[in-house]
C-alpha cells in the first residue's frame, strides 16, 4: 500500500483546500522592549476580540462552521500522521489507528455536511464536495472489496487530490 503518498496527499489537500489553520493573530513587527511584551500581547488580543473579523476568511473562522472546519482539519491531519506512521511500521496497531482515524475523519465530514448552520455561505457547493471526497477517502481506507490494492490506493490518491481544488471563506 502506497500508504506515504495518500497520508501526504490528505495533508497536502486539507492545507490547500483551505482547511489548513492560519495564524490570525499576525502584526507588523515591533520594537517593543521585554517586559512590555506580555502586556502589549494582552492589550492586542483584547482589541482582536473588540473589533470585527477584518475578512470574511476570519469571520468563517470565527463562527461555529469554522470551528467545525479547525476540528475536522486536526482529525485529517491525526489521519495523515497514523497513515505515516503505518507505512514506515506496518504492525496490527497501526492499521487499525488509521481505520479509526478514518472513521472519525468521515463522522466529521459527515456532521458538517448534516448541519447547514456549518456550512460556509460562499464556494458552499465546493466546500461540500471536499467533505465528501474526505468521506470517501475514509471509506477507502476501510476494509472491504479491492483494500490495499493499487487501484484502490490510487482512487484514495487522487480523490484526495481532487479535494484540494477549493477555496473555503
Amino acid at each position: 500500500m502506497k500508504l506515504s503518498r495518500i497520508a501526504a496527499t490528505v495533508a497536502v489537500a486539507a492545507i490547500v483546500s483551505g482547511c489548513g489553520v492560519t495564524h490570525h493573530n499576525a502584526t507588523a513587527a515591533t520594537h517593543t522592549p521585554a517586559h512590555a511584551v506580555a502586556t502589549s500581547t494582552a492589550t492586542s488580543h483584547l482589541l482582536a476580540a473588540a473589533r470585527p473579523a477584518a475578512s470574511p476568511a476570519m469571520a468563517w473562522l470565527a463562527s461555529a462552521g469554522g470551528q467545525a472546519q479547525v476540528t475536522f482539519n486536526q482529525d485529517v491531519d491525526t489521519l495523515a500522521a497514523a497513515l505515516e506512521a503505518e507505512n514506515y511500521s506496518p504492525t496490527v496497531a497501526n492499521h487499525l489507528t488509521f481505520e479509526a482515524d478514518a472513521r472519525t475523519v468521515r463522522t466529521q465530514a459527515a456532521k458538517i455536511l448534516a448541519t447547514p448552520a456549518l456550512l460556509p455561505a460562499i464556494h458552499q457547493a465546493a466546500y461540500k464536495t471536499m467533505l465528501n471526497d474526505f468521506i470517501t477517502v475514509a471509506n477507502l481506507l476501510q476494509p472491504g472489496p479491492g483494500y490495499g490494492t493499487t487501484p484502490q490506493d490510487d482512487t484514495a490518491w487522487y480523490t484526495a487530490l481532487s479535494a484540494s481544488n477549493i477555496t473555503v471563506s
